[in-house]
Order: structure tokens, then sequence, then C-alpha cells
């Protein structure tokens, strides 16, 4: 039972250090005096030692085993933490977010071991499927506590809770310690030059993706030359990766399109979910409300999350993938549709059925999804099952970044849409008194704005709809395909 709860408790604690943070980035920032792109560096640096961790611990877990990654990532982390606590500036900020990211991909593993030790056999690709669900729970649970008590000086707050919570993970780890696996030596002397081109990668696209909604891309020419960058360190690491006998990076199986299409199901179940951050708080946060003020909505987010994942985990087998993957598509479909209908005077109460029907949708997604690839890997190679957790690993991070940049980016295309036609019209229909009074005009130009603002997050929340509704469609479409072919065989044999 000890170990169940570990394997719970690892990955949220773990994913909730960066979601303290990130869902209170604006205070944050103000408080420790960076701009909003200084503070999006933040993110990417999470982000970046994230994805980069999860396609290093592959060939880790082999040579020193998950226990020796725990506990040593772990350790940095706090040292990171109190170094943040007696020297709190944007460096050490940048640093403890980079020993956090680090640290998340192990606590997944961890948490996925932990979980296997407690199931049988039998529900080992469920326990796995908790543990991935599990870590969607954290940025609500972060967003519960107080925006004060982690801002006041100079972030003070944040610093010592989220050290706090990496010491507790560390003893917890210690006390109830996972059993020895099989290692050996699989690191060789050119997996280091595979892992500078892999970190340049993974820092130049999530930099990319988290700075070009805040910078704009076309506005930023620096924005770029990090697109080209990542480009051009992909296609080195591709290259001295395909020429290796023992390669750090599996590029032929990461290649397939088994794992490409378990890649593009995963980002879509990722990007879906952040509607939740990038439509609906940014919805609420443009009125003027602080995360303090709609602690309900995230207890209604939580309670739905923690349904789905209920639900996923009595239903789960391969068999039902398609129905689970249909039902949890169309929760969200009617969720962003249901927010599609708000407006500048919506409040959290307003949403809490759509907020906790998504957060059971995309909890519900995330089982079938993983079950899918497992499926697919497992036909054709048993080998690598636990890379495969790896490979989702890797998307839920970069998806993440991926989905705020897009729905960001249409947010703020569609807000500059509407203020174009806004303008348009009122110099056709205002009287030449309220022109030429200047307080008419900035009055008028202000909810002119405003009201742009919220046409952008209800086009947002329209596109997340026909998104997974064509999601939806696509799937009943492949099944009656498949069906139809099965009566052609049976009916030819």
């Amino acid at each position: 039972m000890l170990y169940a709860m570990m394997g719970v408790f690892m990955p949220i604690v773990a994913s909730a250090q960066n979601s303290l943070l990130s869902g209170n980035l604006g205070s944050a920032a103000g408080e420790a005096g960076l701009t909003s792109a200084e503070a999006e560096w933040l993110i990417a640096a999470f982000v970046g030692a994230a994805a980069f961790a999860n396609l290093v611990v592959i060939k880790g877990r082999q040579q020193f085993g998950v226990m020796v990654f725990l506990t040593t990532l772990l350790g940095i982390n706090v040292v990171t933490g109190l170094i943040l606590i007696a020297w709190p500036c944007f460096a050490t900020l940048a640093i403890n977010r980079v020993s956090n990211g680090l640290m998340v991909s192990t606590n997944v593993a961890g948490g996925v071991y932990y979980l296997i030790q407690a199931l049988p056999k039998s529900h080992r690709v469920m326990a796995i499927a908790i543990a991935i669900a599990s870590l969607q729970m954290a940025n609500p649970i972060a967003a519960l506590l107080p925006v004060e008590m982690l801002t006041r000086s100079s972030n003070h707050g944040f610093a010592c809770l989220a050290t706090a919570m990496g010491a507790f993970q560390l003893c917890l780890v210690l006390l109830l310690p996972l059993p020895r696996t099989n290692t050996g030596r699989v690191f060789e002397g050119l997996d280091g030059l595979s892992a500078i081109l892999l970190c340049g990668v993974s820092v130049c696209l999530a930099s990319f993706l988290t700075l070009g909604k805040t910078m704009w891309w076309t506005d930023t020419p620096w924005i770029g030359w990090l697109l080209i960058g990542t480009i051009l360190f992909a296609a080195a690491a591709f290259a001295f990766e395909s020429c290796r006998t023992r390669p750090l990076l599996q590029i032929n199986w990461l290649s397939t399109g088994t794992i490409l299409r378990f890649a593009v199901v995963a980002i879509v179940e990722r990007l879906l979910l952040s509607e939740q951050s990038s439509g609906a708080t940014g919805l609420l946060s443009h009125a003027g409300l602080l995360n303090d003020q709609y602690h309900t909505l995230y207890l209604f987010v939580i309670l739905g999350m923690v349904a789905g994942t209920t639900a996923m985990g009595l239903t789960l087998s391969p068999k039902a993938i398609p129905f689970q993957c249909i039902v949890a598509l169309l929760a969200i479909a009617l969720a962003s549709w249901m927010d599609a209908g708000s407006n500048g005077l919506t409040r959290p109460s307003n949403m809490y059925v759509s907020q906790m029907l998504l957060g059971f949708g995309t909890t519900l997604f995330v089982g079938p999804a993983l079950l899918y690839g497992v499926i697919l890997v497992l036909k054709s190679d048993t080998s690598h099952f636990i890379s495969t957790i790896y490979v989702f690993a890797i998307t839920q991070s970069v998806g993440s970044v991926t989905g705020a940049a897009l729905l960001g980016s249409i947010q703020y295309y569609y807000e500059r849409y509407a203020m174009v036609g806004f303008a348009s019209r009122l110099s056709e229909t205002a009287s030449s008194s309220l022109v030429s009074s200047s307080i008419g005009v900035s009055s008028i130009s202000n909810t002119l704005s405003d009201q742009a603002a919220v046409m952008g997050y209800l086009n947002v929340f329209g596109f997340v709809s026909v998104f997974a509704l064509a999601a939806a469609a696509l799937i009943v479409l492949i099944m009656l395909c498949n069906h139809f072919l099965t009566l052609s065989n049976r009916r030819l044999s």
C-alpha cells in the first residue's frame, strides 16, 4: 500500500514544483523584478532539462539503476533549492528550474516502478497509466496554494516550499527504497558528444516554443535562430547517432511509424489539456482575477481528474481503447464548446462544469494513449517497453509548451483580428464629437481592447472543441474501416 501511494505521490510532487512557479509566473516575475521574457526563460529551462533527461535516463537506468538516479537528482534539487534560498536571483532560480526538470523525468519513472512493485504483473500498464494520469493533477493542486505565501520576499515562499518538497521526497525514497535491478556498463565515451547535441536540441526547441508566443514569432529575429539551432542540432545528432554501433539514442527505433504515431497521439492529448491553462485560466486572468480567487474551480478540476483516472483504471483494456478515446474527446469537445459561450463577465463559478469535464476527459485519455503505444511497441520488440514510457514522458514535456504556444498564438492572432474589425467599425459609426474627445476615445479603446482579447479566447475554445471532435470522428472512421476490412477478409476466406 505504501509503495502504491509513493507511485502516485512522486510524479505529482515533482511536477508540482514547476507548477507552483508557472501557475503564478506573473506574480513571481514581478516580485523578483523580472520581465515577461526573463520569466519565460525559467519555463524553457525546466522543459528543456526535462526533455533532455528523458532521452539520457534510458541508458542511465540500465547502468546505474533507478534508485541511484532518484537519490542523486533529488539531492541536487535540494542543494540548488538551498542555494536559491540563500542567494535569491535570476541565475540561481534558473539553475533550480533546470535541476527540477532533470528530477521530474526520473521521478515519473520512479513512480512507475513503485506502482509496479505494488500491483501484480497483469496490471503493469495500468500502474504506468495511473502514474502518468496523476502527473496531470500537479497544476490544479499547486494552484490551490495562496499566491502571497509563495511570492513574498523575492519568492522566498516558493523557494522554501519547493526545497522542502524535494527534501521530503528524498527522505521517503531512502525510507522506502526500490529493489535493485540488473545493471551493466552501457555508457560509452562518445555518449558525451551525443548528450551535448541532444541537450542543444531540447534547449533550443523548448526556448523557441516558450518564448515565441511571448516575444512573437515574426517580431524577434533571434526566435528564428532558435528554430534553426533546433534543426541543426537535431540533424547533427541524427547523423552522429546513425553512424554509431551502440548509439545513445535508438534512431532506427524512434523513427519507426509505430513510435511516430504513438508520439502524435500523446502530443494531441497534451495539446487538448492546454485549454485549461492557456484558455480558461487566461480568460479569467484577463478579467483581473488571481489564482486565489478560483480555488474552488481547481477543486472541481481535481474532482474531474480523479473521476477520469478512476474510470480509466476500471475500464482500461486493449479492446476498450477506441471507446475510451472517443468518450474522452467528446467530453473535451463539450467542455470547450461550453467555454466558447463565455464573455468578459464570466467568472470561475460559470466554468465549474466545463472545467470538471475537461479534467475528466484529459485523464481518461491518458491511459488509452499510453496503452496504444505499449501495444504497438510490444508487437514489434518487447525490449523497448521502458523506453516507450520515456518517449511518452518526452511528449508530455514538449507537448505542454507546444500546446501553450499554439493556443496562445491563436488567441493573440484573433485578438488582433477582432481589434482591427472593431476599429474599422468604430471609425464608420462614431460621431465626430466622440472622436474629438480624448476621454471618449480612450474609454472606447480600452473597452474594445478587452472585448478583442475575450474574442481571442473564445476562438481558442472553439478551436479545441473542433479539434477534439475531428479527432473523435477520425477514430470512428478508422474503426469503421477496420470493421469493413475484417468483414471483407472473412467473406474472401
